[in-house]
C-alpha cells in the first residue's frame, strides 16, 4: 500500500464544528473582557464580578494614576517651556532683578528646617499648628525631581472642616505666606510620582506653636 500524507477526510472537523468552536472562543473572550479586563484595567464593572474579585478598585486606581501621570507630564512640559523662555528673555535683565529675601537668608533665619525624603509614589505631610489669622512664612524646594503638592488646613475644633489653599503637579518648589483661615493645623502634602528618590526641604517661620510631621 503506498504511503501518502493526504489526511483522512473523515478525520477533519466539519464546518459546523469549526463554527461552533469559533463561537465558543468568541463568547469566552467577550466574557473575559467584560468580567475581568474592563474592571481590572479601566474600573468598568458591568457584571459586578470585578467588585467581588477586587478588580474594580484596582482598575479605578490605575485610571486615577494614569490621569495624575498625564497631568504631571503636561505640567512638566509647560514648566520646561516656560523655563526655556525665561532663560532666553531673562539673561539681559538678570543684573537688574532684585534677589528675594528668601534667597539671601540662611537657615539660621528660619525657625524650622525640615527635610523630607520621598521614595517613588510616596507621600508625606507636614503641618503647622496655628490660630485663626496667624501668618507663617515658608519656602520649600525639591532636589532630585518634581512633586505634586497640596497646601491645605483643617480645624482641630470642628470635625470635617477643611480648606485648600493651593495645589499643583510636577513642581520643584513654592514659597510665600500661609495665613490660617481657622484654628487648626495648616501645611503641605507632597507626593513623588517620579521613578527616583527626591528630597523636599521645607523652611518655616512665623506665628505657629508647633510643627507636626504627619508620618
Amino acid at each position: 500500500m503506498p504511503i501518502t500524507d493526504t489526511p483522512d477526510v473523515n478525520a477533519l472537523p466539519s464546518s459546523s464544528r469549526l463554527l461552533k468552536s469559533t463561537l465558543i472562543a468568541l463568547v469566552t473572550a467577550i466574557v473575559i473582557l467584560v468580567a475581568v479586563v474592563l474592571p481590572a484595567e479601566y474600573g468598568v464593572d458591568i457584571t459586578g464580578v470585578g467588585r467581588i474579585l477586587g478588580l474594580t478598585e484596582m482598575g479605578a486606581l490605575k485610571v486615577e494614576l494614569a490621569k495624575e501621570a498625564a497631568a504631571a507630564d503636561a505640567a512638566e512640559a509647560t514648566a520646561a517651556a516656560s523655563a526655556a523662555s525665561g532663560n532666553r528673555s531673562g539673561a539681559a535683565d538678570a543684573a537688574a532683578r532684585p534677589v528675594s529675601a528668601a534667597a539671601v537668608t540662611g537657615d539660621s533665619q528660619w525657625t524650622n528646617v525640615t527635610v523630607i525624603p520621598l521614595a517613588p509614589n510616596q507621600g508625606r505631610e507636614v503641618k503647622l499648628v496655628m490660630v485663626k489669622g496667624a501668618v507663617a512664612e515658608f519656602e520649600w524646594s525639591v532636589a532630585g525631581g518634581r512633586v505634586n503638592h497640596d497646601t491645605h488646613g483643617d480645624s482641630t475644633g470642628r470635625p470635617n472642616s477643611y480648606i485648600n489653599y493651593r495645589k499643583a503637579t510636577g513642581v520643584t518648589g513654592d514659597s510665600g505666606q500661609l495665613t490660617a483661615a481657622m484654628d487648626g493645623a495648616h501645611g503641605w502634602f507632597w507626593r513623588n510620582r517620579g521613578s527616583d528618590l527626591v528630597t523636599v526641604t521645607l523652611r518655616t517661620r512665623g506665628t505657629y506653636t508647633e510643627l507636626k510631621k504627619m508620618y
